[in-house]
């Protein structure tokens, strides 16, 4: 910060620079003066032509930590770091020597240095005014650390965002693998159906409408992704917790079949009201069902347990319990991290969403070993106010 201060290129004054150096003060007006400096927003500082401070606006007094009694008659510097703080003085001789005015009229970028001596960015403007015979120097101090906190959130926020588009891409092509798949399976036992004689029409357009649903849910999927990516979020509305695990279940129960998964559905908490997006929690519990199925394959007890109840008065817990081989101990601490997976084929991408998509929600997943034996994976939401 420097009232004189020589930038790096020499700039010709221009003609308002070299009328403002001329300007003289207006008798009779102290006090109308006074009061515009105690009410303006930015900091105002004067300075004579050594450098002492004849006067602090509430506003300086308040940016730099400084009562004005403090400052005035002080030489200015004591406001500036290094290396203006050593080079003030010689910036104010040298306008004083050559009259060539190089920040005067201009305005910039320089740092100011306050009270418990941290440092702040702000935009510096002087003019200069005769008065009494003298050269006045008025230094006109605009804060600018706010915006440029401010420019540091935004970046950060821009790039948080990035980083959960990027692994909702990621994760795309394994969330909608799951409804694909249970489109083919669906399809597939229609057509097993149309191949026996005494095919049932009622079963074949279950299966059919099951199918559809899982084309539906799909679209869903990709209308959440296209939301996120407009709007930086996604919709969410009151829902009843039990009847969206209910729902994702039955998306899984051709899969449970399929690999004989006896499969208890127990969603008895109450109340079960929770604000969310619908879409996004059922494909968490997709997510759980699958890996737990997936978990059973080659055991010969093949039991899954999905159930609700409410737990720190205030939250509802959703366990997904199997009776797999449990998890490895190599990976049980890092198993919600993005492509961690003890599938041979499998994107470790699934249990990294679901994170994101329950801290999201303001709730928290974890796994635990089963005293059955398996793994039990839960997460909690709050419930709505009433």
């Amino acid at each position: 910060m420097g009232f004189a201060h020589l930038p790096d290129s020499p700039v010709a004054p221009s003609s308002a620079t070299e009328e403002a150096c001329d300007a003289v003060s207006v008798p009779g007006h102290d006090s109308y003066l006074a009061a515009i400096m105690n009410a303006a927003l930015d900091g105002i500082i004067t300075i004579d032509e050594r450098g002492t401070v004849l006067s602090m606006n509430p506003a300086a007094a308040k940016l730099f930590g400084f009562p004005p009694s403090e400052v005035i008659g002080q030489n200015v510097r004591m406001l500036m770091p290094e290396p203006d703080r050593s080079r003030h003085d010689s910036y104010i001789s040298e306008y004083l020597r050559t009259g060539t005015p190089k920040i005067i009229g201009i305005g910039r970028q320089v740092e100011g240095m306050r009270k418990d001596s941290s440092i702040f960015t702000m935009e510096l403007g002087v003019s200069v005014v005769a008065t009494e015979g003298k050269r006045v120097f008025v230094g006109l101090i605009h804060d600018l650390s706010r915006s440029r906190q401010f420019e540091r959130r935004l970046h950060e926020l821009q790039t948080n965002r990035l980083d959960l588009m990027e692994n909702m891409a990621a994760g795309l092509a394994h969330e909608l693998k799951q409804p694909l798949s249970a489109i083919a399976a669906y399809i597939n036992f229609a057509h097993r159906q149309l191949k026996q004689k005494d095919f049932s029409v009622e079963k074949v357009e279950e299966l059919l409408d099951n199918a559809s649903a899982q084309v539906f849910r799909a679209s869903e999927i990709m209308d959440n992704l296209r939301q996120f990516i407009a709007r930086g979020d996604t919709v969410r509305s009151l829902q009843n917790l039990n009847a969206v695990i209910r729902t994702a279940c039955e998306f899984t129960d051709a899969l449970a079949k399929e690999h004989d998964v006896k499969t208890t559905v127990n969603l008895e908490a109450s109340p079960d009201q929770v604000i969310i997006n619908k879409v996004q929690i059922q494909q968490v519990v997709v997510n759980l069902k699958r890996n737990a199925i997936e978990a059973m394959r080659d055991v010969d007890r093949r039991e899954m347990t999905v159930s609700t109840r409410l737990v720190e008065g205030d939250k509802i817990q959703t366990d997904v319990a199997d009776t797999g081989p449990g998890l490895p101990h190599s990976i049980r601490d890092r198993l919600f991290e993005q492509f961690t997976t003890t599938k041979p084929h499998g994107l470790g991408v699934g249990l990294s969403i679901s994170r994101s998509i329950i801290e999201a929600h303001k709730g928290k997943i974890w796994a635990e070993p089963n005293p059955r034996g398996g793994t039990i994976f839960s997460f909690v939401l709050p419930l709505a106010k009433p």
